[in-house]
């Protein structure tokens, strides 16, 4: 009996301690993101005990729910990529977070967290062409500009058996090559492509790429006479070597 009765104040006395030390402790500073909240995912992993994709969607209802009221209010919510990577850290099978977390980010967002949403999006769905290209208009035109990972990405499409796939996204992966070629390089790439009979239906789509190759980007002026040497080189009306003397001349100095 004795020994009961010392248990049982021993009990009182730490949750007395406890009390008090609360009671003294000076409060938390307020933490300046909601990310900062979530559990690390091994230690998610340990509380769902096996349920991890009850506990991915739970995490990812939370995360849309908060979206939902920023929304409504008027708030700011940039955390939603960091819920998508820890439902998908729990659940790398959960699709919707990774369509959402593609589809809402800015492809000039500064932060990039959706970094490693996407790519674990890409290597779960390899087949999937519009979660590739929410990753290669990321890696394109975020703070990163990586050009070379965003074809690498959609280069895979160009030769997919999948009758489904846009034919501007089968030849979006050379977009993103020619910006990491020098000029002439480049401008051979696009006199080449510009004469592929594949390439006959979609040849004035062109114009811009060649605009941005010869560092003209929105200099209309230059729009007609490029047109017309890329409707030419698609008749092969005009030999290479020629078309590339005219278009080389009008680089940017």
């Amino acid at each position: 009996m004795k020994n009961r009765i010392g248990y049982i104040l021993s009990i009182l006395l730490a949750v007395a301690l406890v009390a008090v030390a609360f009671h003294f402790a000076k409060p938390l500073p307020k933490l300046p993101q909601k990310e900062e909240f979530l559990p690390k995912a091994n230690y998610a992993k340990a509380i769902a005990m096996g349920h991890n994709v009850t506990a991915a969607g739970l995490f990812w209802i939370g995360g849309v729910i908060d979206l939902g009221e920023s929304y409504l209010y008027g708030n700011t919510y940039a955390w939603l990529s960091h819920v998508g990577n820890l439902a998908t850290e729990l659940d790398s099978l959960f699709y919707t977070p990774y369509n959402v977390v593609g589809t809402i980010t800015s492809n000039d967002e500064p932060d990039t967290t959706d970094f490693i949403v996407m790519r674990r999006a890409n290597r779960v769905y390899p087949n999937d062409w519009r979660l590739a290209i929410y990753l290669a208009l990321r890696l394109a035109n975020g703070p990163t500009h990586n050009y070379a990972e965003a074809a690498k990405v959609m280069l895979p499409f160009s030769t997919s058996p999948d009758t489904t796939i846009p034919r501007h996204i089968r030849t979006i992966y050379r977009n993103f090559e020619l910006n990491t070629m020098q000029t002439e390089i480049a401008l051979e790439m696009l006199i080449n492509d510009a004469m592929n009979p594949a390439y006959k239906d979609i040849i004035r789509g062109f114009t811009p790429k060649t605009l941005r190759v010869l560092h003209r980007t929105g200099d209309s002026t230059l729009v007609p006479q490029i047109d017309e040497i890329m409707q030419r080189l698609s008749t092969h009306s005009i030999p290479p070597n020629e078309a590339y003397s005219h278009l080389i001349q009008l680089k940017a100095p």
